[in-house]
């Protein structure tokens, strides 16, 4: 019997967890989405029922239930883990089966890896980080926790990426690039320095806007 699953989110990236289980490397009996927009509440969204909002959590803690944190961004994510984390729940890594990931690539706890997208070695990626389609990571990367890659980012080798980073479509990184926690990178911006913690960068060559 295949484990129950709770997803956290009925937006964009709950939705493609939900269309596309059997995607994935492992097999999950999905129960519904849990999300506090009340205009979802008791409807079927993507083949499965909206169950309440994210304050039933605790309902179904304890009970050998999964859970993916189907929110793509990055503060809103880390406020409801850092407001739930005493729950006991399991969170699996949901990684496409059409993904390329190296040997002696390292994952946190709780990652969604989309289709299309290849991850180089010696890459280490933390916990509850999303790479949407297509998405290049070169060797010896890394990316902490709750940072969200959108569709098609190329980072080049030895990029750091800090926590709750959101980069935009296309936005690509030269190597070496150290990017600070809470940073904002602009679709199809091209980073070729260092940026601090909390800015905002667009362009090309990417450039502060904060």
């Amino acid at each position: 019997m295949n484990q129950k699953l709770l997803i956290i989110g009925a937006g964009s990236v709950g939705k493609f967890i939900a269309y596309n289980i059997n995607q994935f490397t492992q097999c999950y009996e999905i129960i519904g989405f849990l999300d506090d927009d009340i205009s979802k509440h008791n409807r079927i969204i993507a083949g499965f029922p909206v169950l309440g909002s994210v304050d039933k959590l605790p309902e179904y803690s304890g009970n050998n239930i999964a859970i993916v944190w189907g929110i793509a961004f990055p503060a809103i994510k880390k406020r409801l883990f850092e407001h739930y984390q005493n729950l006991s729940f399991e969170f699996p890594n949901f990684i496409a089966k059409d993904a390329w990931v190296s040997e002696a690539v390292a994952f946190g706890k709780g990652c969604i890896i989309y289709p299309g997208t290849t991850i180089n070695y010696e890459t280490e990626i933390n916990d509850f980080v999303v790479i949407n389609m297509n998405c290049s990571i070169g060797h010896n990367c890394g990316i902490k926790s709750f940072s969200s890659l959108a569709p098609g980012v190329n980072l080049g080798g030895n990029t750091s990426i800090g926590s709750c980073v959101e980069l935009g479509i296309g936005a690509s990184t030269v190597q070496s690039v150290q990017i600070g926690d809470h940073v904002t990178v602009g679709g199809q911006a091209m980073v070729v320095s260092d940026v601090s913690e909390s800015d905002v960068v667009v362009g090309i060559p990417a450039r502060s806007i904060k």
